[in-house]
């Protein structure tokens, strides 16, 4: 019996040539973030105050939080909260670093006065991703009804 080798030979070549392009293809997916970054072991949160014109705090409810370019919600993840500033409210944090681009995204904060039921919204950009931390690039700290 003669085996034609010659197109055994392209068979093999084929073949090793498609497991390699595999192997090549499952190693390329590796995580963007720097890994020689230096970070520090602190949390950081992002919070904001609602008042109204006057500068008097406004208590609120139904705080909505999304992120603009991902049209999702964001709920503020490890808040610890001692109860010094109820008037406070934390929209991320650290743990919500993932909800954000390196480079930072435009978050929609809105929330509705528990008194007359008028809405207040803002517009904060916030960055986190492969950064250490999250980090607030603009936007008020303090959102006013008017």
């Amino acid at each position: 019996m003669l085996i034609n080798t010659n197109n055994m030979l392209k068979k093999i070549t084929f073949l090793l040539c498609l497991t390699t392009t595999g192997f090549t293809a499952c190693t390329n997916k590796k995580n963007s973030c720097d890994a020689s970054q230096m970070c520090t072991e602190e949390f950081r949160s992002i919070s904001v105050r609602f008042q109204d014109k006057a500068g008097s705090t406004v208590a609120v409810k139904d705080i909505v939080v999304t992120n603009l370019r991902t049209n999702t919600a964001i709920v503020a993840k490890g808040v610890i909260d001692p109860g010094f500033s109820p008037d406070l409210h934390t929209i991320a944090t650290d743990s919500n670093k993932s909800d954000f681009s390196a480079e930072g995204d435009n978050v929609k904060v809105t929330a509705t006065s528990v008194a007359d039921s008028k809405t207040a919204t803002a517009t904060l950009k916030i960055s986190g991703g492969c950064n250490c931390h999250i980090s607030k690039l603009s936007g008020p700290e303090i959102i006013v009804f008017e």
